[in-house]
C-alpha cells in the first residue's frame, strides 16, 4: 500500500501515523511538508527517524514525485493538496476540534476536494474522514454534511505516543536548555485563535503574566512559552513575550513554525495553561494538570476573532456561542479558574499535586476519544488496508 502524506502541520496525529506507516514493511510512504529542515532537527526525528522520502513543499518539486509514486492514499491534514489524487483521499484534522469551522471554510473544502475525487457530500468510495469520537462523527455528518459511510471513528493516533513516549524529560533538557528533572515546568500554551488578549475574561494580560512569572520564580519552576506560528502574532506581542520570558529565571520560547515537535512540550510539562486550543486535549493523556483560560465571555452576542489576510493580521466579529463552539467551555478535561487569583491558586496546587484534576481528564477522554489503548495507529492501518483492498 502506497501512502502520500501532504501536511501543513507535521505534528500530533499526522506525525504518529507517519511513524507507524514508516515502520510497517507493507507500506511505502512519501511525506510532503513545509520546513523539512526544522522537522529533521527535532527530538522526535532523532529517536523516531523516518526512512521514507520527505519533501519540502517550498523547495522540492513534490508534484512530479507524487505523480510518479502514484499513491493508493493521499492523506491530507487540514488543507487540501493542490495536485491530482489518482485513487483515494483520507482527510484528517490535526486536533480534536473545539471550534466550529466557518461555513465559508466548509464550502471551500467541499469545492476543492470534490474537484479532486468527486462529490464529498454523497457516498464516495474514494474518500474517508477521520473522527476522534461519536460527537466528532456527528458533527462531521450533521454540520460538514459528509456521508456517514465516509466517516471513521478511529480515536487519536497521537495518543499512542503520549501513552508510550519515545523519550523522557531528561532526554529533552538540551533541547529546551532547561533542568527538567529537578525543576517543575509550566507549559504556557498561547493559541492565536482568540487574539492577543491571552487571559480572556480572567483579567489584564500584564498583571496575570507578572503573577505567573512571580509564582514560577518563587517555586523555582521553568516556563515554556509554547506559541502558534510566529507570523500569527504582531511584533509588539512577540516583544512582550520576550520581555516576560527574560524576567523568568528559567524559560524557553517555542514557536510552532520554528520548533515543530509539540510532543516534547507535553512530555516536558508538569502543568499546562492554555486558552482553549485543541492542543490541551492531548495534554489530558499525560495525566498531568491542565488549566483552561476562558478566552471570551460566552454571554456576549459577538466576539472579535483574529484573521490573516495577505499576510496581515486583522480581526473580524463573529456571532458567539452556538455558531463558534462544538463543546461548551464547561465541557473539558481540566480546571477552569474564574479569575486571575484562582488561576494562580490552581497553578500552585497543580505544581504541588501531579494528580490535580486528573479525574476530569480521564472522564473527558473516556467520553470523547475512541479507545485510547496504545493501538490506535494499528487499528487505522488495518482499516485503511481493508479500504484500499475493497
Amino acid at each position: 500500500m502506497k501512502i502520500c502524506i501532504w501536511t501543513t502541520s507535521f505534528q500530533a496525529d499526522t506525525l504518529a501515523l507517519a511513524i507507524a506507516f514508516d515502520q510497517d514493511p507493507s507500506i511505502e510512504l512519501v511525506v510532503v511538508t513545509n520546513n523539512k529542515a526544522a522537522f529533521v532537527s527535532e527530538p522526535i526525528f532523532r529517536v523516531k527517524p523516518l526512512s521514507c522520502v520527505i519533501l519540502d513543499r517550498d523547495i522540492d518539486d513534490y508534484e512530479s514525485v507524487v505523480k510518479k509514486f502514484r499513491p493508493d492514499i493521499v492523506y491530507a491534514d487540514n488543507h487540501i493538496p493542490p495536485f491530482s489524487i489518482p485513487k483515494n483521499f483520507l482527510y484528517h484534522w490535526h486536533g480534536l476540534p473545539l471550534k466550529i469551522r466557518p461555513a465559508k471554510d466548509l464550502r471551500a473544502f467541499h469545492r476543492r476536494a470534490s474537484r479532486l475525487i468527486g462529490d464529498t457530500k454523497k457516498p464516495n468510495p474514494r474518500f474517508l474522514a477521520q473522527c476522534y469520537g461519536k460527537l466528532d462523527f456527528d458533527h462531521r455528518v450533521n454540520k460538514w454534511h459528509l456521508p456517514a459511510e465516509n466517516c471513521r471513528i478511529w480515536g487519536s493516533a497521537f495518543s499512542d505516543l503520549l501513552l508510550s513516549p519515545p523519550y523522557q524529560k531528561k532526554d529533552l533538557e538540551s533541547y529546551f536548555n532547561l533542568d527538567l528533572e529537578h525543576r517543575k515546568t509550566i507549559l504556557l500554551s498561547i493559541s492565536w485563535y482568540f487574539g492577543e488578549n491571552v487571559f480572556g475574561v480572567l483579567g489584564d494580560n500584564d498583571e496575570i503574566f507578572n503573577n505567573i512569572i512571580q509564582a514560577a520564580n518563587e517555586l523555582d519552576a521553568n516556563i515554556i512559552f509554547s506559541l502558534h506560528d510566529k507570523y500569527r502574532y504582531s511584533a509588539a506581542f512577540i516583544s512582550k513575550i520576550e520581555n516576560y520570558a527574560g524576567r523568568c529565571s528559567h524559560s524557553f520560547i517555542k514557536y510552532k513554525s520554528e520548533h515543530v515537535d509539540n510532543l516534547a512540550d507535553l512530555i516536558a510539562s508538569d502543568v499546562m495553561i492554555c486558552n482553549f486550543s485543541s492542543f490541551i486535549v492531548f495534554h489530558y493523556f499525560t495525566g498531568k494538570p491542565s488549566i483552561h483560560i476562558l478566552p471570551v465571555d460566552s454571554s456576549k452576542a459577538f466576539v472579535s476573532m483574529p484573521t490573516i489576510k495577505k499576510k496581515q493580521i486583522s480581526s473580524l466579529w463573529r456571532r458567539n456561542n452556538k455558531n463558534l463552539w462544538i463543546y461548551p467551555f464547561s465541557e473539558n478535561g481540566g480546571l477552569v479558574p474564574e479569575d486571575g487569583k484562582a488561576l494562580i491558586e490552581d497553578l500552585q496546587l497543580a505544581l504541588s499535586n501531579p494528580a490535580y484534576g486528573k479525574n476530569n481528564a480521564d472522564r473527558f477522554i473516556q467520553d470523547r476519544i475512541h479507545l485510547p489503548n496504545g493501538q490506535t495507529c494499528q487499528r487505522i492501518i488495518s482499516d485503511l488496508k481493508d479500504w484500499v483492498q475493497a
